[in-house]
C-alpha cells in the first residue's frame, strides 16, 4: 500500500511540475515579448535623442561661431592684402581650429563669402575661383531652409572620407535667400552616427539605419547602402509614412521580423532597427531550458521527497499499523475464546492516539505558560491596560506566586544608571532578576502591602505596589520609603545604583496605566536628578520659555567662543548651560537633542566641511553617547571634548590657510623675475618649488582668485603695455622680451588683453599724451 501511495503523490507532482512549466513558459515568453519591444523602443529613442544631443552641440557652436565679430568681418569685408586684414583672417582660422579641438567628431569647416568671393576653413583662404567646382555654393543660397542636415557631399576635400555628413547654414542665419552674405558647411563621418548603434541589443548585425525624411539611406553598418531609397525595400514606403516612434511586425519569408522605428523633429531623419525572429529566438530558448533545467531538478526533488517520506514515515506508519491491528487481533481473540475473525478496533485506537496528543498540547501549553514567562505577560498587560478586570486577572495571581489589594495601587520604574558601564557587564539579566526578588520581598515584609516586579527591558523592572488602606498621602510616603529601601538593598548586595521614578496613585485596577506612564515620565528626569536617587512629582519642575530662550543664547554664545577658539570661555559657558538646565529640571530627552542641536550648529559654524560631514556621519554614535550619559556632569565632559576637537581644526585650517599665503606671495614674486621666461609654466614652476602643478593651481586660484595662466599673461601684457611707450623697439622686439617667441601669439593675446593690436595701442597713447 505505501508503494502504491508513493506512486499517487509522484504522478500528482509531476502533473503539477509539467503544469507549471507549461504556465510559466507561455505566459513568460509573452512577457518577454512585451519586454524586449519596450526595451528596443526605448533604448532607440534614447540613441535618437543621443544623435540629437551631438548634433545640437555642434549647431550650437557654428551659431556662436556666426555671432562672432570675426564671423562679420569675413563675410561683410572685400578681400584686401592689407596686414590687418591678413591677422583678420588669421584669427578667425583659429578660431575655426579651436572649435575643431573643442569637436574631434568635426571633420572639416568651409566658410563661403559673396563679398570677398572666398573659401575659408582653418587651413586654407583663397578665393573660390581657384577651386575646382564651386557651384554647392550658388546652390544652396537658393535654398528656402535656414539650416539642413544632409549626406550629400557639397564638394571635393582633399583628406575627406567618402561618407559624410554635413551641416549648412547661412549668414546671416535668419535672411531669405537674395540677402544671404554667406555659407558654412560642417562635415562629419557618418561613422559617428552609426557607431552609436551598438546599445542596441542587436545593433552589430546590420539591422540598423538612418534615412532623411525622403527616404535616402544615410548610415548603414554596409556603407554601399548608403544613398540607396528604403522605398527599394519591402515595407520601405509605409515606414515614411510612419511618424513618431512604434514598431511593425511582418513576415518575411517564413521568419517574422520586428521593424522599430523613430523620427527625429530636429534633423527630419527617420532611424530604423529590424530584429529577425531568429535573433529573438534565442532568448525564447534560454527560457525554455532553464525551466526544463527547473522541471527536472523539481522532479527529481519531488521523487526523492516522496521516497524519503515513505521510507521515514509511510513504512514505519504501516509497520505500526500492522503491528497495532495484530495485537489487537490477538487481544480480541483471547476475550472470545479465539473464536470469530481477527478485526482491529479503529475507533479505540483512534481513541488511544488522540489521548497522547491531547497530552502532548497539553504539556506544550504548560511550557508556554511556565511561570516566569506567564508573570511578565500578566504584569505587562495590567500596567499597559490590557488587562482591567481585578476578577479576571486574580485567577492567574497563584500560578504566578503574587498577590494584589483589589484596589489602591502606585507603579514604580527602577532603571540601572551608568548605562555605559553596564554594557560591558555580563548576566546583565541575572542583575535585574536579583531587583525583582528584592522588591517582593521587601513588599512581603510589610503589613498591609503586596505587590510583584518584572524586567521589561535590558534596564528597567517595573514594580507594582497595592495598599490595603486608602490613603492617598500615607501610600505615597510608603511607596517612597520602599523605594529607598530598594534603592539601598541594590547598593549593599549589587554594589550597582538605581534611580527609580515614582507614578501618581490610582485607586481602580483600570486605572493602573495612568500610573506607570507617569513612572514613565518621571524616570526621564533621572538625568537631571543624578545617580541613586527617588524622582517623585515634587522633584519636577520643568523649564519654561524664558528658561528655553537663556538656554538656546548661551548655546549662541558658545558658537562664537569655538569660532574665536577660546577654550576657557568654551568651559565657562558649557558650566552656565548644565547648571542651567539642572536648576530648569529638563528631561532627559529634552537634554539628549539639545546636545545634538548645540553639536551640529556649532560645527557648521567653523565653516568646516570636512568636520561638518564627519559629524552627520557619526550622528547615531554621538545620539548613542548622550544617551549613554549618567548625569549631566558626563554629558557635559563629552560635550566639551568634542568642542576641543572643533577648535582644534579651526586652528590648523586657519594656520594652513597663512601658510599658503605666504607660498603664494613667493610665487607671485618669481614671476615677476621672470615674466619674460616662455618657457613659464605650472609645470617650470612646479618643479622650482617642489610641489605638484594640481597643488599649485589649486593654491593659486584660492589664495588670490585668479588661475595662474591668466595672472602671468596680465604681467606679460602689462609689462608690453609699458615698454610700447618707453622706446621704439619693434613690436618683435616687445613680444620676445615679455615671453613671446611667436609674434603672431603675442599680437592675439595683446589684442584680446587690449581691445586693439599693439601698433594700434602705441599710436592711440600718443595721440592721448599730445597737448590739447
Amino acid at each position: 500500500m505505501a508503494y502504491r501511495i508513493q506512486f499517487i503523490y509522484a504522478s500528482l507532482f509531476v502533473i503539477i511540475i509539467a503544469s507549471t512549466v507549461l504556465i510559466s513558459y507561455v505566459s513568460g515568453t509573452k512577457q518577454l515579448e512585451r519586454e524586449v519591444i519596450s526595451s528596443n523602443l526605448q533604448m532607440l529613442n534614447q540613441i535618437n535623442k543621443r544623435i540629437e544631443s551631438a548634433l545640437t552641440e555642434i549647431d550650437r557652436a557654428i551659431v556662436q561661431l556666426l555671432q562672432t565679430g570675426d564671423a562679420s568681418f569675413f563675410f561683410n569685408t572685400p578681400h584686401a592684402d592689407s596686414p590687418e586684414y591678413l591677422i583678420r583672417l588669421d584669427g578667425f582660422q583659429s578660431q575655426i581650429s579651436g572649435l575643431k579641438r573643442s569637436y574631434p567628431a568635426i571633420q572639416s569647416v568651409y566658410l563661403s563669402s559673396r563679398a570677398n568671393d572666398m573659401l575659408l576653413s582653418d587651413e586654407l583662404y583663397n578665393p573660390t575661383s581657384e577651386e575646382a567646382d564651386k557651384n554647392w555654393i550658388s546652390t544652396f543660397y537658393k535654398e528656402d531652409f535656414y539650416y539642413k542636415w544632409t549626406a550629400n557631399p557639397l564638394f571635393k576635400e582633399k583628406p575627406v572620407n567618402g561618407h559624410t555628413v554635413t551641416l549648412i547654414r547661412f549668414y546671416p542665419m535668419a535672411e531669405k535667400p537674395k540677402d544671404r552674405k554667406g555659407v558654412i558647411a560642417v562635415n562629419l563621418p557618418e561613422a559617428m552616427l552609426s557607431d552609436m548603434f551598438s546599445d542596441l541589443q542587436f545593433g552589430n548585425s546590420g539591422n540598423v539605419l538612418v534615412t532623411d525624411d525622403q527616404g535616402t539611406i544615410l548610415s548603414h553598418a554596409d556603407k554601399s547602402w548608403i544613398g540607396r531609397n528604403i522605398a527599394e525595400f519591402k515595407l520601405g514606403g509605409q515606414l515614411l509614412t510612419e511618424t513618431d516612434s512604434g514598431f511593425i511586425r511582418h513576415k518575411n519569408g517564413k521568419a517574422s521580423e520586428w521593424v522599430f522605428y523613430g523620427s527625429s523633429s530636429y534633423t527630419g531623419w527617420k532611424l530604423f532597427y529590424v530584429v529577425s525572429q531568429g535573433q529573438l529566438s534565442g532568448l525564447f530558448l534560454t527560457i525554455r531550458n532553464i525551466l526544463l533545467v527547473l522541471a527536472g531538478v523539481m522532479v527529481l526533488l519531488s521523487v526523492g521527497s516522496v521516497m524519503l517520506v515513505n521510507r521515514t514515515w509511510f513504512s514505519p506508519m504501516e509497520r505500526f499499523i500492522h503491528k497495532v491491528e495484530s495485537l489487537f487481533n490477538k487481544r480480541d481473540g483471547e476475550t472470545a475464546g479465539g473464536a470469530g475473525s481477527l478485526r482491529p478496533d479503529f475507533n479505540r485506537l483512534e481513541g488511544r492516539i488522540r489521548d497522547v496528543l491531547t497530552g502532548y498540547s497539553d504539556a506544550v501549553r504548560q511550557i508556554q505558560e511556565s511561570k516566569p514567562a506567564l508573570k511578565l505577560q500578566i504584569l505587562f498587560d495590567i500596567v499597559t491596560g490590557h488587562r482591567t478586570r481585578y476578577d479576571l486577572a486574580k485567577t492567574y495571581f497563584d500560578h504566578i506566586g503574587i498577590a494584589f489589594y483589589p484596589a489602591n495601587y502606585i507603579v514604580m520604574i527602577a532603571e540601572f544608571d551608568n548605562k555605559a558601564l553596564l554594557e560591558k557587564m555580563s548576566d546583565l539579566n541575572l542583575y535585574l532578576y536579583a531587583i525583582c526578588n528584592v522588591a517582593e520581598e521587601l513588599m512581603g515584609e510589610q503589613e498591609g502591602l503586596k505587590g510583584g516586579a518584572v524586567q521589561i527591558n535590558e534596564y528597567q523592572v517595573i514594580i507594582l505596589v497595592s495598599f490595603q488602606e486608602d490613603d492617598a498621602a500615607v501610600n505615597g510616603q510608603r511607596a517612597i520609603h520602599l523605594a529607598h529601601a530598594l534603592s539601598q538593598a541594590v547598593q549593599t548586595y549589587i554594589k550597582r545604583s538605581v534611580s527609580i521614578g515614582i507614578g501618581s496613585y490610582c485607586r481602580r485596577f483600570a486605572d493602573i496605566k495612568n500610573s506607570y506612564q507617569t513612572a514613565q515620565e518621571r524616570i526621564h528626569y533621572k538625568l537631571v536628578a543624578g545617580h541613586n536617587t527617588v524622582i517623585t512629582g515634587d522633584d519636577i519642575s520643568g523649564g519654561d520659555g524664558a528658561e528655553l530662550m537663556e538656554l538656546f543664547d548661551l548655546a549662541d554664545q558658545l558658537q562664537d567662543a569655538v569660532w574665536q577658539t577660546n577654550m576657557d570661555k568654551v568651559a565657562e559657558l558649557l558650566s552656565s548651560i548644565f547648571s542651567l538646565a539642572a536648576r530648569s529640571g529638563f528631561t532627559d530627552k529634552t537634554m539628549v537633542q539639545f546636545g545634538l542641536q548645540l553639536i551640529y550648529r556649532t560645527g557648521k559654524k567653523t565653516a568646516d566641511h570636512a568636520l561638518t560631514a564627519r559629524l552627520q556621519a557619526d550622528h547615531a554614535r554621538i545620539e548613542g553617547e548622550l544617551n549613554q550619559a549618567g548625569s549631566l556632569t558626563d554629558m557635559r565632559q563629552y560635550l566639551f571634548k568634542l568642542m576641543e576637537q572643533m577648535v582644534k581644526a579651526l586652528v590648523e585650517k586657519r594656520t594652513s590657510k597663512g601658510k599658503m599665503d605666504e607660498f603664494i606671495a613667493r610665487v607671485k614674486s618669481y614671476i615677476s623675475l621672470h615674466y619674460a621666461n616662455s618657457e613659464l609654466s605650472l609645470s617650470y614652476l612646479s618643479d622650482e618649488f617642489g610641489i605638484s602643478p594640481n597643488y599649485l593651481s589649486k593654491a593659486f586660484k584660492t589664495s588670490i582668485g585668479v588661475n595662474f595662466v591668466d595672472y602671468v599673461i596680465d604681467v606679460r601684457m602689462q609689462t608690453a603695455q609699458k615698454l610700447l611707450l618707453q622706446d621704439q623697439a619693434t613690436v618683435s622686439q616687445i613680444a620676445e622680451q615679455v615671453g613671446y617667441p611667436n609674434v603672431t601669439s603675442f599680437m592675439r593675446s595683446f589684442k584680446k588683453y587690449s581691445g586693439m593690436t599693439p601698433s594700434e595701442y602705441r599710436q592711440a597713447e600718443r595721440i592721448n599724451a599730445l597737448p590739447r
